[in-house]
């Protein structure tokens, strides 16, 4: 039976994440016309406010399963994030827990600033601030969202770059070290095998007490062959 490894589920991770990332991103556009109108033009009628809050109050007034589903998809994305810090690459740690970081300051944001404008929209309860002024709150609020998940999905660039670049760095090197190796073998096999020499044919070497031996008997002969030349 085969089973999954840890390091193919950390791509469905980043899948959680980029998906639920752009997921946000594109609700806040689908605001985008209202706040514009509203935070960076100017409306001495008041028209732009009312179009938007007539916008916030629709969507306030959506079934419960619609915010459901964008709050699911931001667990969605918490668990991507979870799954890719539950064994996290020591190179790539920082990477991880600014991504959790920006993410979760994301939802922060939307609680505090956007969803309490949204009730404050339906309820039409201000609390210290006048109409205008809570829309454009909700607006800004929207924007500083946009660059955290922005923040977010550059933190997930960038390790994806910093991941390819390794493996990149890693290969080269294992090519670098096999070829290598390749060119000694190379070397080893082309070079010419080293020739046997006749070792020299050793001379025999006469016993010491034998050549005394043999000397004795010639001085001996010749003392005999002396003596009879005398006679």
């Amino acid at each position: 039976m085969a089973y999954i490894a840890y390091k193919d589920i950390v791509p469905i991770g980043t899948g959680l994440i980029i998906a639920a990332t752009s997921f946000g991103l594109g609700v806040i556009y689908g605001n985008a016309p209202y706040d514009q109108a509203t935070l960076f033009q100017y409306d001495p009628s008041g028209q732009n406010f009312e179009r938007s809050l007539a916008h916030y109050i629709l969507w306030a007034n959506t079934p419960m399963y619609v915010h459901y589903v964008l709050h699911g998809v931001f667990v969605l994305g918490l668990i991507g994030c979870f799954i890719k810090l539950y064994k996290p690459n020591d190179e790539a740690t920082y990477f991880e827990y600014g991504t959790l970081g920006l993410y979760v300051l994301s939802f922060i944001i939307y609680l505090t600033n956007l969803r309490t404008g949204v009730n404050s929209c339906l309820y039409d309860s201000w609390g210290e601030v006048d109409m205008p002024t809570g829309i454009n709150v909700m607006a800004a609020s929207q924007i500083m969202i946009v660059l955290v998940l922005v923040g977010v999905l550059t933190m997930q660039g960038g390790l994806y770059y910093a991941t390819w670049y390794d493996e990149k760095i890693k290969k080269e090197f294992l090519e670098q070290e096999a070829a290598f190796e390749q060119k000694r073998a190379e070397a080893a096999a082309s070079a010419p095998a080293p020739t046997k020499t006749k070792a020299a044919k050793a001379e025999p070497v006469e016993p010491v007490a034998a050549t005394k031996a043999t000397g004795a008997a010639k001085s001996k002969t010749s003392t005999v062959k002396k003596t009879k030349k005398t006679k």
